[in-house]
């Protein structure tokens, strides 16, 4: 910062002639301040433009995943029905992302996921715009809500073998399978920032449309198997000392319309991991107005993984007051990062199901390899 008298002695450093008198010398140099001021202020301004100039459009990047699953296994069951002993299954998709972060700090990201194989009759599986800064993040698309996404599971291999793809053998209803709302319906969701690790997350879709469109329509008629699904959670996810703890509780509500009874869901997770163990497992009861289709589970397991190599037990039970349905299952699995993104697994698992109808009992084997670009 220049003092009165640089400022002084830089006014008086502007040669003047020696003929012009005291008053003509006052009004040269008035009009050669009045030129150094406008040119600093178009300097300022200048300046000021470029640190504000508009940010980068967004750009798309590509990547994915391709999945291919093989399996093989002997179904029991008391009908007599007889069951393929083998099977396969594939998961591949394609993703297309980007972002760009604004001049008031916000982040803009697009997230387009693409199924590249024949399931089900929808092109993309996931498809959402998230904007996220100091104030949390905001997410509006056909993509897990962040209340889903902050839920904790039992732990597994790290690897491409979870329960999903063998619960087709063991016949798992998914009102006692799962033990989280994990549909992709079209939602807004937001998650505050972590303070200590504890966050807080909202979500709200107007009806579980199966990725489709929630146009208007007359509340009762609409074929949606719930309206209105809303869900509230908190988490906590932090370390000490390399010691990593997670704990979360949700709460869901979903209205069904016409003669559909509404239905609620309570449910928390809890995990410890430290040194590549990690310990943990889930709880949760659906609770159906006004019927006995009330459903309860848990989940609970343990899982190790050093460089490449990883290890998981889990451990599965759940009954559904429909049915008269008592179900429970474990697996062990593996797997073996054979490069960067090439990973190998396989499992091996055992499931019970007794019920009004037909018991049955599975016991099989999965392998699987895995390619993520």
């Amino acid at each position: 910062m220049r003092t009165r008298r640089d400022r002084r002695e830089f006014c008086l450093s502007v040669q003047l002639p020696d003929k012009l008198g005291r008053n003509s010398q006052a009004r040269v140099r008035g009009e050669v301040m009045k030129k150094v001021l406008f040119g600093t202020t178009a300097l300022i301004a200048a300046a000021s433009f470029a640190g504000s100039a508009y940010a980068q459009p967004i750009e798309l990047s590509i990547g994915g995943k391709q999945e291919m699953f093989f399996g093989f296994g002997d179904v029991n069951d008391n009908a007599g029905e007889e069951w393929s002993n083998t099977g396969m299954a594939t998961d591949t998709e394609l993703y297309f992302t980007g972002s760009t972060t604004l001049d008031n700090g916000i982040t803009v990201r697009a997230i387009i996921q693409l199924e590249a194989e024949d399931n089900g009759d929808r092109n993309a599986d996931e498809q959402a715009i998230q904007l996220s800064g100091g104030f949390g993040a905001l997410q509006i698309g056909q993509r897990q809500g962040y209340v889903g996404q902050m839920q904790y599971t039992s732990p597994n291999a790290g690897g491409v073998v979870g329960w999903d793809d063998y619960e087709g053998w063991l016949e798992f209803s998914r009102n006692v399978g799962d033990n989280y709302y994990t549909d992709d319906d079209l939602s807004v969701s937001y998650v505050t920032p972590s303070f200590f690790g504890f966050s807080a997350a909202g979500t709200y879709a107007p009806d579980s449309s199966n990725n489709d469109d929630s146009a208007f329509e007359e509340w009762n008629t609409t074929g949606s198997a719930y309206k209105d699904l809303m869900a509230v959670g908190l988490a906590f996810d932090n370390e000490f000392s390399g010691v990593g703890i997670h704990a979360d509780v949700t709460y869901n509500y979903q209205f069904g319309p016409g003669a559909t009874n509404d239905r609620q869901l309570v449910r928390g997770g809890a995990a410890v991991s430290y040194m590549g163990f990690e310990v943990g497992g889930a709880y949760g009861h659906w609770l159906v107005d006004g019927t006995d289709n009330d459903a309860e589970f848990w989940n609970a397991g343990a899982s190790y993984q050093n460089g490449p190599y990883g290890v998981a037990f889990v451990y599965q039970s759940g009954w559904y007051d429909a049915g008269n349905v008592d179900q429970d299952s474990f697996q062990f699995s593996g797997n073996y990062a054979l490069g960067p993104g090439i990973d190998l697994g396989a499992a091996v698992f055992h499931g019970n199901e007794e019920r009004a109808g037909p018991d049955r009992e599975t016991t099989g084997a999965l392998m699987a390899i895995g390619l993520y670009f």
